[in-house]
């Protein structure tokens, strides 16, 4: 099969080539120039210049290579220099690849999106009841000025679920944050590294979802064999608390794990001027994690894991310990 894949030098894009190119289908990667392309250069992927930001890069790419399918992963997190360049990116970019794929007639767009454009959940009452976890029916809730990489993948959805409607044949998948070896663009922010420089005082009350690469690798091929046109798919792993994660990550990473939990958020402030050199942020989040205390972003995983055949996740710790590895080799 021929498969033409954006953010192809990516974390997840690269993993995404390297597992394409060992089923052997013929794969062509699209990047900026100044992109590392270290990961991928051993296989025998045909490479594309260009710039979502410049449709016209994105069309002859798309066009000259004639694909099947194309991957759409690249996008961006950080809002820096301005929010307008992030929307750019995401939105316009998403548009962009839709376009050129509609054109040239391509079987099937996977667009990877993120979890949080189901928007923040509740907060969660102190209570013995376990936090909600949301699915795909969830109506999003983001303030753009708030939280404008979740609104941007929003966007994104809203262009490929238009797409669809125009009969282009598009897929969406969701995860929350992405663990595993090989993130070369996070070896000093990783929240791994970012505890083992500065180890927490603090456990903020609340917890993430995290899904190994593997899974998420996994989880993208399988969206384009079994995913209905215009749906999206939550790629779940692990529901887990900061409390049990920063526990997880003392023993990997050799700290002390803080003792104090921390569950009001109006303290947030204070809390973060205890240790401003270290406002603990996990990459899929905007902000401070603290900013979050009594939120739970855990995810029921039903739909996806039925409707496109997933395996079992894998184990967390072991997980996080081969990314802990890597990034202490890597930094």
């Amino acid at each position: 099969m021929r498969i033409f894949i954006t953010g192809a030098t990516g974390f997840i894009g690269s993993a995404l080539c390297q597992r394409l190119c060992s089923e052997s289908h013929t794969v062509a990667a699209f990047h900026r120039p100044t992109s590392t392309i270290s990961d991928i250069s051993s296989y025998n992927i045909t490479r594309y210049i260009g710039d979502l930001t410049d449709s016209d890069s994105v069309m002859q790419a798309v066009t000259a290579f004639k694909p099947e399918v194309v991957y759409h992963l690249g996008a961006r997190m950080n809002p820096a220099p301005t929010v307008n360049r992030l929307m750019q990116v995401n939105v316009m970019g998403t548009r962009a690849v839709l376009l050129a794929a509609l054109r040239n007639k391509v079987s099937r767009v996977v667009l990877m999106s993120a979890a949080v454009t189901l928007g923040l959940p509740e907060l969660h009452a102190r209570s013995n009841h376990p936090p909600a976890e949301l699915n795909e029916s969830r109506v999003q809730n983001i303030q753009s000025e708030l939280w404008p990489f979740a609104k941007s993948k929003y966007l994104a959805e809203m262009e490929a679920q238009s797409a669809a409607t125009g009969g282009l044949d598009t897929v969406m998948v969701n995860p929350f944050l992405v663990i595993g070896p090989g993130d070369r663009y996070r070896r000093k922010s990783s929240f791994l590294m970012q505890m083992k420089t500065t180890a927490p005082l603090i456990i903020p009350r609340g917890g993430i979802n995290i899904i190994s690469l593997d899974d998420v690798v996994t989880g993208l091929i399988n969206a384009c064999r079994y995913g209905r046109s215009g749906e999206r798919y939550l790629l779940c792993g692990r529901n887990i608390t900061y409390q049990q994660l920063f526990e997880t990550c003392a023993e990997i990473a050799g700290f002390t794990p803080p003792k104090l939990l921390y569950e009001n958020q109006t303290l947030t402030k204070i809390i973060e001027k205890l240790r401003p050199d270290a406002p603990l942020q996990i990459e899929t989040l905007e902000g401070s994690i603290y900013t979050y205390a009594d939120r739970y972003f855990y995810y029921n995983p039903k739909k996806s894991r039925v409707a496109l055949h997933l395996p079992p996740t894998g184990n967390l710790e072991e997980t996080l310990r081969k990314a802990y590895q890597w990034f202490e080799e890597n930094v």
